[in-house]
């Protein structure tokens, strides 16, 4: 199995998994299916894209749209119409794929893709990209990697 992914949305992944999976929020049921996926096929596969990915296109914010949008065609949401928001997550995705050591396009084992999260972005709030959590992930991002790292154990 592939999961699509944008950049900034592994570090979110792996902080849901430390707090037991997200409590709200309009991308809601995209991380829920992601984290299902994981659960199901540890060795699943991540690619990596700048367009909708598999939490986008579950989002509730995700409309159908003729004209598509910055981020692909045949949708558009609220980010893709607010220049400041489409530049940040362009400008996080920049930053993760570069720090990673990875390209658009790339496809990685969750599993290897969580290890080079936990080598090379380690703390969230120190990593000076906004769009990947912060200080306030940071303890359900390192729980995350933990609980993630004992499920690849057991399996």
């Amino acid at each position: 199995m592939r999961i699509r992914l944008r950049p900034y949305h592994p570090t979110w992944v792996v902080a849901f998994f430390g707090a037991g999976g997200p409590q709200a929020g309009h991308n809601r049921r995209g991380f829920e299916y992601v984290m299902d996926a994981i659960r199901r096929d540890p060795d699943v596969e991540i690619e990596l894209v700048e367009d909708y990915d598999d939490i986008c296109e579950r989002c509730d914010w995700c409309l159908e749209s003729k004209e598509g949008s910055v981020w692909g065609k045949g949708h558009t949401c609220r980010t893709a119409q607010n220049p400041v928001s489409v530049e940040s997550v362009q400008t996080a995705n920049r930053q993760v794929l570069e720090r990673l050591g990875l390209h658009s396009g790339s496809v990685i084992r969750f599993r290897d893709l969580v290890e080079l999260l936990a080598e090379r972005i380690p703390d969230l709030g120190q990593s000076g990209i906004a769009e990947i959590g912060g200080p306030k992930r940071q303890d359900q991002y390192a729980k995350g990697i933990a609980a993630l790292r004992a499920l690849w154990m057991r399996g």
